[in-house]
């Protein structure tokens, strides 16, 4: 039925077998040598380049990180169905819960936000950073200083004396110390000591020498009575939990003539104490921020400050359009239009996913992940309160202690 092919034989079978394959050019061998001569520390100076922008923490200022946040997330941080925090045991132990707060959010705040630990009104188009510092140097022209011109920076006794609430790390000193060319002496007080201890070193950085410290409590101020010429305060009264004490404190060491500019967390009038959602809202910003802004109403914390005994001179929402601000506060946690990656919600998964894998592969310590995902609630919970338009952190108010 027709020809069949001829099968080979076995001999002509193995000597197939046999062909040994073209071995690749010696030109191939030498270009992938080179390809990988070049990619290996390429990629070793694209790591050394961005690893000072990655979340790399060491957390030596905290024993037993994991722990740590373990204890504060059962004791501070309510569940959904507690009630606000602003009403159980952290008020008890405030100076301990904003401490503790803040030894566990300082690296992460550092990383994504700067050295200034507040919010600040922003025009369209302006930087983020720049927006912050514009913001410090309004605060500082209006706290009434007249600037020793005579005084050298190294004459600290003819310098007005200025106390910074809650300083932080430092960012608002060393912008309000150079706002003054140096010519103010600036006292900051903080309750959290590893705080002091960077602001000490990034001044030092800097050379900015007219500034001091008080680790301590702002509701006990070891100075004596009208011992400052003007005071100033970002945001940092809202780890008060009786707020009436703190302005009666402040109200003791300004000197009598001198001001007090202050950025005050306050309840808009749009939020309405009988919904569920706008509660919720500041029960989270509370819990996720160490703060008690429940029923911090604007009209409530004006009458507490006329009855610390100051004169209220003016008081604005920064954030509003009226006062001239392009960009919600909240909008830092929006989008690029934040003027911050690592504040958008891409960036914040980003930041939660590199400390999940540094953690499995012990770069970071354990429970940095879980810092960030509690800054990620933070982030939402102002999201949701900016949308809703119920809260501001910058009530700012210009006041005066009679003479």
């Amino acid at each position: 039925g027709g020809l069949r092919e001829r099968r080979p034989t076995r001999t002509e079978h193995a000597s197939r077998k046999q062909i040994p394959k073209p071995s690749p050019p010696a030109t191939m061998l030498c270009t992938t040598t080179l390809v990988y001569a070049a990619l290996i520390p390429a990629a070793i100076y694209a790591f050394s380049v961005v690893y000072p922008y990655l979340p790399v923490f060491s957390y030596r200022h905290v024993q037993d990180l994991d722990n740590t946040m373990k204890k504060f997330d059962a004791q501070f941080v309510d569940q959904k169905s507690a009630k606000n925090a602003a009403a159980d045991k952290r008020r008890e132990e405030y100076t301990k819960t904003t401490s503790t707060f803040y030894n566990l959010i300082t690296d992460f705040y550092e990383y994504g936000w700067g050295e200034s630990f507040h919010f600040a009104p922003r025009y369209e188009g302006e930087d983020f950073h720049a927006s912050i510092r514009r913001y410090e140097h309004y605060v500082a022209s209006q706290l009434g200083i007249q600037t020793p011109w005579n005084a050298l920076p190294t004459e600290y006794e003819k310098m007005p004396r200025v106390l910074d609430v809650g300083c932080g790390i430092g960012g608002p000193m060393r912008s309000v110390a150079k706002f003054f060319k140096y010519r103010v002496r600036v006292t900051g007080i903080n309750i959290t000591g590893e705080h002091i201890v960077r602001a000490k070193r990034y001044n030092a950085r800097e050379g900015i020498k007219n500034c001091d410290f008080i680790q301590g409590d702002f509701n006990k101020i070891p100075v004596k009575d009208a011992t400052f010429d003007a005071i100033y305060d970002f945001e940092a009264t809202l780890h008060s939990t009786d707020t009436l004490t703190t302005f009666k404190e402040l109200y003791r060491v300004l000197k009598p003539g001198g001001r007090i500019v202050t950025a005050q967390y306050t309840l808009l009038d749009n939020y309405d104490e009988k919904n569920e959602e706008h509660v919720d809202i500041i029960r989270r910003v509370d819990n996720t921020n160490g703060c008690y802004c429940a029923g911090r109403k604007t009209e409530i914390t004006t009458k507490a400050l006329k009855k610390a005994g100051f004169k209220v001179l003016s008081y604005e929402d920064v954030f509003s359009k009226e006062a001239g601000s392009d960009i919600k506060f909240s909008e830092v946690f929006e989008g690029m239009r934040g003027g911050r990656f690592t504040g958008t919600r891409f960036g914040l998964w980003c930041t939660y996913a590199f400390c999940y894998i540094g953690e499995s592969l012990r770069i970071l310590p354990k429970g940095t992940a879980e810092v960030q995902n509690m800054l990620m609630g933070a982030a939402e919970s102002f999201k949701q309160a900016g949308r809703e338009k119920i809260l501001t952190p910058g009530m700012l108010y210009v006041l005066e202690k009679p003479m």
